[in-house]
């Protein structure tokens, strides 16, 4: 089976943009999960305050993003 969507651009090109990334804010959003899933099982030190936690969440869903505003 195969698939095909598409865009009309300019006006979707945030759109498009979006889907040709899907994959990267898929991988950022389990790193941010496996992130927290750690911190909940485990404990992590790394982090002393709430602030530099959200911080590093903050870090890595910003990868993905910044793509998308290329």
């Amino acid at each position: 089976m195969k698939a095909t969507i598409e865009f009309q651009l300019p006006d979707e090109s945030n759109e498009h943009l979006r889907a040709i990334h899907a994959g990267e804010a898929w991988s950022a959003l389990y790193d941010i999960d496996n992130i927290l899933r750690n911190l909940l099982k485990h404990g992590d030190y790394r982090y002393k305050t709430v602030e530099e936690l959200a911080t590093a969440i903050r870090e890595e869903a910003r990868v993905a993003l910044d793509k998308i505003d290329e």
